[in-house]
């Protein structure tokens, strides 16, 4: 046990946003960045094929962010990831149409990991290049992996208000999971991330490897109100 006045934590908050183009839109995500100590912020579903510094300000307006960017062309709905280079130095960025992850370290703790961000494409096959891509990823830097994002799949039955599962979607999916040896966070509250008339799903999540487990004993995933911001809050244990 630790006390929390000496925890070391890390912040990972995931939105999909939908599309940034209204107003209101952007100045909630803002005021979520100011108001909570945010390390990294993945924005998915973007729907924007051009980024600047100036628009980035306007999110999260604080000298130290840095940020990476996939613009929105074709099945890819564009992704933002923003990160406070003073919490966290990254030392590789790496991407897809589907993901982008940060390769770094989190400065207080020294702790070496790779953050990545999904927002998952609406068909199966594209979705096992996903898991194909990441599992390649995992691999090749060989470091603690968190995942969160959209995920855009399900694992279980009751994970869907209607209860209709894809089969091979699934099971590609639970693979994924296996073969890079990712273990879920658990969400507290309602297990629905996902919203549209009377349908609901838990499609936005967070996965991490044992290790990540391990050095961060005390993790915490919360969902947001609609509109589903995620966090994931990463207590380590204290070094002294």
């Amino acid at each position: 046990m630790i006390s929390l006045g000496l925890a070391i934590s890390i912040n990972i908050f995931a939105w999909n946003s939908c599309g940034l183009g209204i107003l209101n839109k952007r100045y909630s995500i803002r005021n979520r960045l100011l108001n909570s100590n945010v390390d990294i912020c993945f924005l998915l579903e973007t729907k924007k094929d051009n980024c600047c510094d100036s628009f980035i300000r306007n999110l999260w307006n604080v000298v130290t962010v840095k940020w990476a960017f996939i613009k929105f062309v074709g099945k890819s709905e564009g992704i933002i990831v923003m990160w406070d280079s003073s919490t966290f130095k990254v030392n590789s960025i790496e991407f897809g149409g589907q993901w982008i992850s940060l390769c770094g370290k989190h400065i207080n703790s020294s702790f070496n990991c790779m953050v990545v961000g999904v927002y998952a494409a609406s068909s199966v096959q594209d979705r096992v290049k996903l898991w194909e891509d990441i599992t390649t990823l995992k691999f090749a830097f060989d470091l603690p992996m968190v995942v969160i994002g959209d995920f855009n799949e399900i694992l279980h039955a009751h994970e869907r208000s209607s209860g209709y599962i894809n089969h091979l979607g699934s099971a590609a999916f639970r693979n994924f999971l296996s073969d890079c040896a990712l273990i879920e966070f658990k969400l507290q509250g309602s297990r629905l991330t996902w919203f549209r008339g009377g349908s609901m799903s838990c499609i936005d999540r967070a996965f991490a490897s044992p290790e990540f487990h391990l050095q961060l004993p005390f993790l915490s995933l919360c969902r947001y109100p609609r509109g589903c911001l995620i966090t994931v809050n990463c207590f380590f244990r204290h070094q002294r």
